[in-house]
């Protein structure tokens, strides 16, 4: 998986990585940072995007788990606030993740899978557009071949 070093003129792909969040990494995920107090989500599965060359999170996502439904929703997704708008340094850190929620549902749930999320209302016409989200009510989701495209894109598409 990669993101786009936009810093670069062309953005040149930098190899990335998605894992847990550590109880050390908390300390980092201020709100200053990354917008939400993350220690509210310890009940959740925390996940962190750095590039491989640094151990600087770029990204954060908090997931929970419907079995049920074959469905995971990503509660809360931030990118870290010197990284977004027009001027941020790195693109596709919120697509990798997304796309990560996705490979994660594929494992747990197979060919049923679904990832959902509650977006805020501005955001809604950019899920839907930029990653293919449908509405569902109050969320949107993904499943079947939506998903799957995802994490070709984001996860497992070399640069």
């Amino acid at each position: 998986m990669y993101l786009l070093n936009k810093g670069s003129d062309p953005p040149v792909p930098v190899e990335a990585i998605i894992e847990p969040v550590a109880i050390s990494d908390l300390k980092k995920l201020t709100k200053k940072d990354f917008y939400f107090v993350w220690k509210d989500f310890l009940e959740t599965e925390l996940w962190k995007l750095r590039t491989t060359e640094s151990r600087e999170i770029l990204g954060v996502m908090s997931l929970t788990y419907y079995p049920l439904e074959y469905r995971i929703e990503i509660n809360l997704i931030a990118s870290r606030r010197d990284n977004t708008g027009s001027d941020k340094q790195y693109d596709r850190v919120a697509g990798c993740l997304i796309g990560w929620a996705c490979r994660l549902a594929v494992k747990e749930y197979a060919h049923l899978a679904g990832i959902s999320l509650k977006p805020k209302t501005r955001l809604v016409k950019h899920y839907q557009e930029k990653y293919g989200m449908l509405s569902g009510g109050q969320q949107l989701y993904l499943d079947g071949r939506p998903l799957y495209q995802l994490i070709e894109t984001y996860i497992d598409h070399e640069p």
